[in-house]
């Protein structure tokens, strides 16, 4: 295949929030893309999805993308239980994988898709867009270079009510609950600004639907003097905040996580009392994650990936089931379990 030529995408839930709002655009603007097939559960949706992004075909099933001889390489929107099955399966058909974040439920299934990936000779790519936008990059390089001096602490909140009780993110077998949903946001830059994993946490949560947590609070302690909140809820007001304490200065940004091109300012607060604002490139994140995507596919196994390493994402798969066994035992203790 030509390095220029783009990479035939299939996408499998393609009606998903996610992929027709942010990623199925990106693709069409990308010269390095080419979306040909699309699957829903819903047909007559699919075929819409596939007229409005210029798609070949839409099938009526998501096998049916697998077996699409012209798709390379597939993206996986569906919700959180499915996507170690469906991971698995697009490895079986020789088909590189772009799967939505969080990658898995946990740091087995996580584990078992990475190997099924590595076995087939195909790659496995979390759509984690955020690590994608240069404020996230330049964030994540002021605290970690010193300039807040020796970090003490850092709180990390992505709030939102989700009051559509039949929501998926409500099932335990969907793979619900705030810390999958939200939670991984929160985590993921408290390990890249720690540089290593904590040596104790401690949750609480309250639950919601079939029992999944609807809100969860995390607090990790990574040594060293550094300790890190975590705040993730489907019922509180919408929020999202990154906050990194250091001996000289104090890191604020708002909405860290799902940011757009118009967010690209950053807050510090000095030990002076001075306030300094700061600004990052603007730019589409998703579309950036789709041309890395495409550069990967169509670049040497042996280029450095743009995409987070997987133990980066294995690490963040079980530092939820850390805080997750950390929230049942603080019920049993307390006989709410």
């Amino acid at each position: 295949m030509s390095p220029e030529a783009p990479v035939r995408w299939g996408v499998i839930g393609a009606t998903s929030w996610v992929a027709r709002v942010a990623v199925l655009p990106a693709m069409r603007e990308s010269p390095h893309a080419e979306v040909v097939a699309v699957a829903s559960r819903d047909p007559d949706a699919g075929r819409r999805v596939a007229a409005a992004t210029g798609a070949r075909r839409a099938h009526p099933s998501y096998e049916g993308v697998l077996e699409d001889p012209d798709v390379e390489a597939v993206y996986i929107p569906l919700p959180n239980g499915l996507h170690r099955r469906w991971t698995e399966r697009a490895a079986a058909a020789g088909r590189h994988v772009l799967c939505e974040k969080p990658l898995a439920c946990s740091g087995d299934d996580a584990r078992a898709m990475q190997a099924a990936c590595g076995d087939a000779g195909v790659r496995l790519m979390e759509a984690y867009m955020t690590a994608f936008h240069p404020r996230h990059r330049a964030a994540v390089a002021v605290a970690r270079d010193g300039e807040l001096g020796e970090l003490r602490s850092m709180r990390s909140v992505f709030t939102f009510p989700l009051a559509d009780a039949a929501n998926h993110r409500w099932l335990r077998g969907m793979g619900g609950g705030a810390l999958l949903d939200v939670g991984v946001y929160c985590l993921t830059p408290l390990l890249e600004i720690a540089g290593r994993e904590p040596v104790g946490v401690a949750a609480a949560r309250t639950r919601g639907g079939d029992g999944v947590d609807a809100s969860l609070r995390g607090w990790l302690d990574f040594g060293g003097g550094l300790v890190a909140t975590v705040e993730c809820s489907f019922e509180a007001p919408e929020r999202q905040l990154l906050e990194v304490t250091g001996t000289d200065a104090v890191l604020s940004v708002e909405r860290p996580f799902t940011c757009g091109p118009a967010d690209t300012g950053m807050r510090l607060l000095h030990r002076d009392g001075g306030v300094e604002q700061r600004r990052s490139t603007a730019l589409n994140a998703y579309r950036e994650m789709v041309d890395a995507a495409c550069a990967e596919l169509r670049g040497s196994a042996d280029a450095p990936s743009r995409f987070r390493a997987p133990a980066d994402t294995l690490a963040v798969a079980a530092l939820c089931d850390r805080l997750r066994a950390a929230a049942a035992q603080a019920e049993s203790a307390r006989g709410g379990g």
